[in-house]
């Protein structure tokens, strides 16, 4: 009577969108790759049901699909783990954790090569119609370890421009579909921030704080051979500074379209100080007279020279200065051009001679006032502004620079002599 008065009502449910329910119960997809050592979870659930609210789940495996049945857990019944699982039970290595009133999670703290098989998820029946299904199962494979990460120590010290590259290994034995990835991440403190992370489906991600700065060029991933992998931080800023770590994780691609990590290691590479510019940065005015003060006669020609140093030269862009007495003379821009403040078109006062200034080799640069008179006498200095590109060298940075350091040289005093009428 109760299966006619239940296709009766299911035949005027279909009319009217209601009537009896057909139990449900569903698994997380499957089949499983876990690996030895590493905890796993299963979660479970019950829909379409009827009776009370809190439903109640029974865990069992068997080792191969019709193999014999070992009770594993239950939401009610302490005495039901098999004799074999009954110690890991009580450890709390095996546990079921209520999530909702209908759904629990199988959790294993660390797995065993023999916990691989077949895992059925069982709810007892609280309905007044057998309907659905009362049980689910997935199969659960169970690898060794074999993630190995390794990684070069990068140097300790680094000069503020210069590149910075980061050399890490992973690999894994493939005797199962698994994906590798790698990230490379800096601590400051006690914060960790991803710089960029490869894989597991050859896709590229990068830190929030480092995506401009990868689209720019300026942090490039340079893929090997047999799980070898650099990153490579170009034109480092002193905010680079930190302790940098390699991270390799093994993931599955499970049925659903869910990437899931089964196993992960990190490997800590090495603190890198970053030696700001200015630290090293240094400039000098010289004339041809070995003293600090020059005489000249009117009409000559005044050369003074400046030369820089620093432990980062080639990475910088430096713009020159000369001043006379504090005031700007001459100027070669980072890309340079030469703007001259004596010159007609800039409109200098006074009868100044007319200055030029010129790169004749790395780091030196020659001033030259032709035809001097009073009041080209003075205190010279040569001011020197180092800018460092903040993009990378593919994609020319986008014009993005940041000033590194300004020094000002020692002053030449020049003195043009009076000729006596």
């Amino acid at each position: 009577m109760k299966m006619d008065k239940c296709f009766l009502t299911v035949v005027v449910g279909v009319l009217m969108l209601g009537g009896c329910s057909a139990r449900v119960v569903t698994l997380s997809p499957g089949p499983l790759i876990r690996v030895e050592g590493q905890p796993l979870s299963i979660r479970c659930d019950v829909t379409e049901y009827s009776g009370p609210r809190e439903q109640d789940f029974e865990w069992i495996m068997t080792s191969e699909a019709n193999g014999p049945r070992i009770k594993i857990i239950s939401t009610f019944d302490t005495a039901f783990p098999h004799a074999s699982l009954s110690k890991r039970v009580a450890s709390g290595d095996i546990s079921l954790v209520r999530l909702e009133d209908n759904e629990v999670e199988l959790k294993i703290a660390e797995l065993k090569a023999l916990d691989a098989g077949f895992y059925w998820c069982e709810t007892p029946s609280t309905d007044s119609v057998i309907a659905g299904n009362y049980k689910a199962q997935v199969q659960l494979t169970v690898i060794p370890n074999t993630l190995q990460v390794s990684a070069l120590t990068p140097p300790p010290i680094v000069s503020e421009g210069s590149d910075l590259t980061l050399s890490c290994n992973v690999t894994r034995q493939l005797t199962y579909p698994t994906y590798l990835s790698v990230t490379w991440s800096v601590k400051r403190g006690t914060t960790s921030e991803d710089i960029l992370t490869f894989g597991p489906q050859g896709d590229v991600v990068t830190g929030v704080k480092y995506a401009r700065r990868y689209a720019d060029g300026g942090i490039r991933l340079v893929p090997g051979k047999n799980g070898a992998f650099e990153l490579v931080i170009s034109r480092v800023m002193t905010s680079d500074e930190g302790i940098y770590e390699c991270n390799g994780t093994e993931w599955t691609h499970e049925d659903g379209g869910k990437w899931i990590k089964i196993v992960e290691s990190t490997r800590e590479m090495g603190t890198v100080a970053v030696t700001p510019t200015g630290q090293s940065l240094s400039v000098k005015a010289t004339s041809s007279s070995s003293s600090s003060s020059l005489l000249l006669t009117p009409g000559e020609t005044l050369t003074l020279l400046c030369s820089v140093a620093s432990d980062n030269l080639p990475a910088l862009a430096l713009e020159v200065s000369w001043l006379a007495d504090g005031r700007d003379l001459i100027t070669m821009e980072r890309s340079g051009v030469v703007i001259s403040n004596t010159s007609s078109s800039g409109g200098a006062p006074g009868n100044r001679g007319e200055a030029s200034l010129e790169r004749t080799g790395s780091g030196e640069y020659r001033l030259a006032v032709r035809g001097v008179s009073g009041e080209d006498g003075g205190a010279y200095t040569c001011r020197i502004r180092a800018f460092i590109e903040k993009g990378g060298r593919s994609s020319g940075g986008g014009g993005r620079w940041h000033m590194a350091a300004e020094k000002t040289s020692s002053p030449v005093t020049v003195k043009v002599a009076q000729i006596s009428e």
